[in-house]
């Protein structure tokens, strides 16, 4: 029974932050929806951020067409929500996410055909997975209807290098299709890494140095060192390493106030004098320095990590008594992207905001965990490189400015 305008305004805007606070959604990623009548829904904004939406945000959308009332702009996957609403009469809530392990599934294009007893009284026999095609695109609307009219009985389906769509009867059916699946897809992930390793037991740990082995990259360091974080102000940026931070002037690498600056300082100013940032953060959860630690770059299989990292990361060497020529390497690495893998040390990322660091945050470490996972399945498929500089050319004329707006 569709909701009355006002109450699904309201649980639209809930939902978001409720996807927010379970990991299923970051910064403006993925969207919400509930129908409001056989011909209409409300969607959330284009490009503004779940922590500050408002009811009066919240657009009204037809269904047949996706023309939309007011002038706020509707999400640009309005054509997929809408896809659910025509061919499920009965659904009335829909979340679109980037949840990590179901989107991880999906770059392998397969999908679950016998999902587990426990998961099976939510999702139903199996989770389908929609072909890819370019985000906010009309092909991907037709494609992800495609996935719904061959597959009438899933209420929850993957879509291919970039998230889920769950069809709910309401806000608590949609929630519990979303959690559901990403519980199926981490036991997917896990029991796949078990059946081709032959251990009979999982940990992260071990899955980690299977995949070094099996990419004859060696094992986990046993120490980290610490390539610094740094915040730039005009002409000096303030370097922090361990306890420890130095003031430095951009220009010439002196310290203007802390002390002696570190050697490290020559690693951040290259990238400073390449990048237009303001925030270097280093980087050293466990996925991304394994991943680094292959000395292998990364090409996007998430559309996310197109848009907010870059085309492509190289991964360039650190060696202490040769800072700079690593400096120069590094900081010529980084161009044009924001972020750079440091063999066997992790990664630098940089932006201008903190809502830049935790988006790169989160799609590095997500980035990095589908690539071990992925490599484990021998199914990697990438994104278009086409499509990676479209996406990417699109983030920052359009996107990265407008969230920050807010």
């Amino acid at each position: 029974m569709a909701y009355e305008i006002q109450e699904a305004k309201e649980l639209v805007v809930k939902a978001g932050k409720e996807l927010i606070e379970k990991g299923l959604i970051a910064r403006t990623w993925g969207n919400v929806s509930a129908r409001i009548s056989d011909t209409q829904f409300v969607i959330t904004p284009s490009g503004r951020a779940y922590e500050d939406l408002t009811p009066e945000e919240i657009v009204v959308v037809n269904i047949e067409d996706c023309s939309y009332e007011g002038d706020i702009k509707p999400s640009s996957e309005k054509g997929v929500h809408a896809a659910a609403y025509r061919h499920h009469p009965t659904v009335d809530f829909v979340i679109h996410t980037h949840q990590k392990a179901a989107t991880i599934v999906s770059i392998t294009g397969m999908e679950i055909r016998n999902v587990y007893n426990e998961f099976r009284d939510v999702l139903g026999d199996k989770i389908p997975c929609a072909a890819y095609a370019m985000s906010t695109t009309d092909s991907l609307r037709k494609k992800v209807e495609r996935c719904i009219e061959m597959n009438p009985s899933a209420r929850a389906i993957m879509m291919m290098h970039h998230g889920t769509l769950c069809m709910g009867d309401d806000y608590d059916h949609a929630f519990a299709l979303a959690e559901s699946m990403e519980k199926c897809c981490e036991k997917v992930i896990k029991d796949n890494y078990l059946r081709h390793s032959w251990n009979g037991v999982y940990s992260d740990d071990d899955k980690r140095n299977y995949f070094l082995e099996k990419n004859e990259a060696g094992v986990m360091p046993e120490a980290i060192l610490d390539l610094g974080s740094s915040v730039r102000n005009g002409d000096t940026f303030t370097l922090t390493v361990g306890d420890e931070s130095c003031e430095i002037d951009v220009h010439t690498g002196i310290a203007v106030s802390g002390g002696v600056a570190p050697k490290l300082e020559k690693l951040h100013r290259a990238i400073y004098n390449t990048e237009d940032c303001t925030i270097i953060r280093h980087l050293s959860t466990p996925d991304v320095v394994a991943v680094s630690q292959t000395g292998e770059g990364m090409t996007p299989m998430i559309d996310d990590f197109a848009q907010i990292v870059g085309v492509d990361v190289k991964n360039c060497p650190w060696i202490d008594g040769d800072t700079d020529e690593c400096s120069k390497e590094i900081g010529e690495a980084i161009d044009k992207r924001n972020a750079v893998l440091i063999q066997g040390l992790g990664a630098l990322i940089t932006g201008n905001t903190e809502g830049d660091m935790q988006a790169l945050d989160i799609i590095m470490n997500k980035a990095c965990e589908a690539v071990i996972d992925v490599d484990i399945f021998n199914r990697a498929h990438y994104v278009p490189k086409l499509e990676c500089f479209l996406m990417r050319t699109v983030y920052l004329a359009k996107y990265s400015k407008k969230i920050d707006e807010k």
